[in-house]
């Protein structure tokens, strides 16, 4: 019973029609598109408020993943500080660090701070960012980390959307961490594996429809078993929402990793 409700809740926007209470003008116009958007945002929400339950459930599993992302200024002369937030995800551990991912248009400031999962707030050093791609990677070192806070923090383990399996209408969900480590889980459906993003159109993402807003980018978005798909980038407003995929975020990792390991054998 508990997979039929799932399947039926993923299937209510592919399965409504686009209406409007009153008939609608040409879907050519302007005012046309505006009511098709909002009739789709409204078919959105309620597919998200259905599968919040499920979603609210699996999320638990990924907990140790997510972290928030505080990235602001030094004072300007009349001393205010610019500040943004944002979400991020934990890559990899090794004996020496903490590497974690977020959204390239999350780190525009000269400062960056980090809170994992444990509440531990921790500065992060900014090692990579690539506009092109809006992905940026941060560091942090083991050292000034508690042992109880290590033990807290897991690395995803992901994949791309297609090579598991996942087809348009699957359940996903996203993590964002503005407010605080996995302050807010929002459930989606996978719409294509595969698009041109309208902020890059040379690079392909991931499209799920969902409620993601301010603060989600950088942040997970998971398959229902938890596998880590891809990063939150960037949505419309209307319900569609864009992720960089899960391989092109670690072809960055490997090959920001690999140029770290020839610069660090040249200076030897």
């Amino acid at each position: 019973m508990k997979k039929f409700l799932i399947a039926l809740a993923a299937a209510l926007f592919f399965l409504s029609p686009v209406t409007a209470q009153a008939a609608p003008p040409s879907y050519g116009s302007a005012d046309g598109a505006k009511v098709a958007d909002q009739a789709r945002l409204l078919q959105v929400r309620q597919t998200v408020e259905a599968l919040q339950p499920v979603v609210l459930e699996a999320a638990v599993r990924t907990a140790g993943h997510n972290v928030r992302v505080y990235n602001y200024s030094d004072a300007d002369p009349l001393g205010l500080i610019y500040a943004s937030e944002g979400s991020g995800v934990i890559v990899a551990m090794d004996g020496n660090m903490v590497y974690i991912v977020t959204a390239a248009h999350c780190l525009r400031r000269a400062h960056t701070q980090v809170q994992f999962s444990d509440d531990t707030v921790q500065e992060a050093y900014v090692a990579y960012v690539n506009s092109d791609k809006d992905v940026g990677f941060l560091l942090v070192p083991c050292a000034q980390l508690s042992e109880q806070t290590l033990r807290s923090l897991l690395p995803a383990a992901g994949s791309d959307a297609a090579d598991i399996g996942k087809q348009k209408g699957d359940i996903l969900f996203a993590v964002s961490s503005a407010a605080g480590p996995n302050a807010l889980v929002e459930a989606g459906v996978l719409d294509d594996d595969s698009v041109a993003y309208p902020n890059q159109p040379s690079q392909q993402v991931l499209q799920f429809l969902s409620t993601v807003s301010y603060g989600s980018s950088g942040g997970g978005v998971y398959s229902l078993e938890g596998v880590w798909v891809g990063m939150v980038s960037g949505g419309d407003t209307y319900g569609i929402c864009w992720a960089v995929p899960y391989g092109d975020i670690m072809t960055e990792f490997q090959s920001w990793l690999a140029a770290l390991a020839q610069q660090q054998a040249g200076q030897q």
